[in-house]
């Protein structure tokens, strides 16, 4: 069998980097995997280094006028002929829902679709014809109960996973409460990050917050600097004694993961798989709540270093739940369900495997 999987952007982001690992897993890898992307960039890099396929061919903006009468068709039919036969095409998220689906009419190929979005609603779903994929997984639980309750038949639980090579040592905790402290996420409002502004500003004592992304506001105490995009993440998380994760809401939320895979503390607010990972309360806030983040901060910094995290009992209950191993096996399973006569829908035709 092979597949071929469908991202727009190519910058490292959670749903590019979980992709990749599932790419250069064992298991996914047999499968003879290759990227179609619409431009170059970190994720077509980092397959080319690691050996694997990679496709660029421009994305038309699937959901305009002019896409969906014809450049959506167009499209699939100039991949097509540089893709050959595939037995699968799979879309890594709703976004690329509408051109998976003409680019596996154009080749013959089953498709499928992972939902990464917390943000996406009925309306997204609907528009992007997401229930008309064979194979639907979400990286979450409350992702996957919304998009059951939005009409789709069947949608596979199918979380994301980090490699074994990803773990460092825990760090020794800091002699003093650390003041120097990395925000995670990006600028787009619902990673909360103007509400760890106002936890700085609301501490009794100066922060200086690092963002690693582009904005331009400071907290009244303290101070703000923005990285830009970061693509050596691990390093800089290393580089740092405490990591703060505000977000609202997430489907899966890599990347507080990959902090504790670091060996790096991380304070965050319960959104995403985290309170599976993370037992300590005292580490852990209600999203959008600002006076409970900053009241539990200051306890900590009140107890420190008694109230340090346990990162290595993190690390552990990782290890045990949300290892890439553990994904690319559940995938696999279900493509070669997949394959099968007996889990081919109406209408979609054989394809060589």
């Amino acid at each position: 069998m092979s597949v071929v999987f469908v991202q727009r952007r190519t910058h490292r982001a959670g749903a590019q980097t979980c992709l990749l690992r599932l790419m250069r897993d064992a298991r996914v890898r047999a499968l003879d995997p290759m990227l179609l992307a619409s431009e170059e960039g970190w994720l077509t890099r980092e397959c080319e280094r690691e050996g694997l396929r990679c496709l660029v061919e421009p994305f038309p903006s699937s959901r305009s006028l002019s896409a969906r009468l014809f450049r959506n068709r167009a499209f699939a039919r100039r991949a097509a002929e540089r893709l050959g036969r595939p037995a699968l095409v799979h879309g890594n998220d709703h976004l690329e829902s509408l051109l998976t689906l003409e680019l596996g009419q154009a080749v013959g190929a089953r498709t499928a679709l992972f939902l990464r979005s917390p943000t996406m609603s009925l309306e997204d779903f609907e528009k992007y014809r997401c229930a008309e994929h064979p194979f639907v997984a979400a990286v979450g639980d409350e992702l996957q109960a919304r998009a059951r309750g939005w009409g789709a038949k069947d949608v596979d639980l199918i979380h994301d996973g980090l490699e074994p090579a990803e773990f460092l040592p825990p760090k020794p905790p800091a002699a003093a409460f650390p003041k120097r402290v990395l925000v995670i996420g990006s600028p787009v409002e619902w990673k909360g990050w103007d509400d760890a502004l106002e936890v700085a500003c609301r501490m009794g004592f100066p922060l200086e917050l690092s963002f690693t992304g582009k904005g331009d506001k400071q907290p009244t105490k303290g101070q703000a600097l923005y990285l830009g995009r970061v693509e050596a993440f691990r390093d800089l998380v290393r580089g740092h004694d405490l990591v703060l994760n505000p977000s609202w809401h997430e489907s899966f939320g890599m990347a507080a993961l990959e902090v504790l895979a670091a060996g790096v503390p991380l304070f965050s607010t319960r959104s995403g798989v985290i309170e599976e990972v993370i037992d300590d309360e005292r580490w852990l806030a209600a999203p959008r709540n600002v006076e409970e983040m900053t009241r539990k901060l200051e306890a900590l910094a009140a107890s420190w270093p008694a109230s340090a995290l346990d990162v290595a009992a993190c690390q552990a209950r990782i290890r045990e739940k949300f290892l890439i191993a553990r994904t690319a096996q559940k995938l696999v399973e279900r493509y070669e369900r997949l394959a099968s006569r007996q889990d081919r829908p109406e209408g979609v035709p054989d394809a060589r495997v």
